[in-house]
């Protein structure tokens, strides 16, 4: 039997970025859609730099 494929989950959507999306979406002129995309894009953990020179930090 082969596996089966990883199904991509989106994460549901709270309300209070929810009302953050409707009022960007106001004050610039973008979709909801949009700004909360925009809003993922923000919030989403960026990956840390790897300090490969320990030495310089003394």
């Amino acid at each position: 039997m082969g596996k089966k494929a990883k199904k991509s989950r989106e994460e549901p959507i709270d309300r209070e970025r929810v009302a953050e999306a409707a009022y960007y979406a106001r004050k610039f002129g973008l979709t909801k859609e949009e700004a909360l995309r925009i809003l993922k894009d923000a919030y989403t953990p960026k990956p840390l730099a790897s300090s490969r020179d320990h030495s310089k930090r003394r």
